[in-house]
């Protein structure tokens, strides 16, 4: 009998040892929901295409709910599933181009007469230079993280940035709208 109870004993414990914590599904639950939109207009900035974002965004966040236990250890586990996100938009970019043979996406509407013309401005810069942009003025995120997420050095990335800074603005001139800057993204 003492045998028994001692593996009934051993067997709880591994079972307590392993179990995952009970604030896992609270902490990516609060997380998504504070952050879920936000990225996904995001992405939606740099796709143009709303669907595209939202899947997207919906499949970082289950690669991230995979190994939450280690990306909620992260300083910035927001910042991790923007990653995965992004470079996931990178590279079904090229697969659509290659499969529609640079054929302009499928047009986002808008009633705001300002966010129709920021789309249409950045439909118009390159993609490199337009998840530059929106990494950096939208997202606020700084220039060494979008070298990394893009692969390339952070001198590449900030010349990215200020060229899609300078044609996004000459755009929103020839449309007689004021300026695209930080501040105002969040007005769009």
């Amino acid at each position: 009998m003492a045998a028994q109870t001692e593996s009934q004993t051993e067997y709880l414990g591994a079972a307590v040892a392993t179990a995952p914590e009970p604030n896992f599904r609270a902490e990516f639950g609060s997380n998504l929901e504070a952050n879920y939109p936000r990225m996904v207009a995001q992405l939606c900035m740099i796709t143009l295409d709303a669907n595209e974002a939202q899947n997207l965004v919906q499949e970082a966040y289950a690669r991230a709910w995979q190994r939450w236990s280690d990306v909620r250890e992260l300083q910035d586990p927001t910042g991790w599933v923007r990653q995965v996100a992004v470079r996931a938009s990178n590279g079904r970019w090229r697969k659509l181009m290659a499969k529609i043979g640079r054929k302009r996406p499928a047009e986002t509407p808008s009633d705001d007469p300002r966010h129709a013309a920021v789309l249409d401005g950045l439909r118009q810069i390159p993609p490199y230079r337009r998840r530059a942009l929106v990494l950096g003025d939208v997202a606020q995120v700084p220039l060494e993280e979008i070298a990394e997420i893009e692969g390339i050095a952070p001198a590449v990335a900030d010349a990215r940035l200020t060229h899609a800074r300078r044609e996004l603005n000459e755009l929103m001139a020839v449309q007689a709208m004021p300026a695209a800057s930080p501040s105002n993204w969040e007005d769009m």
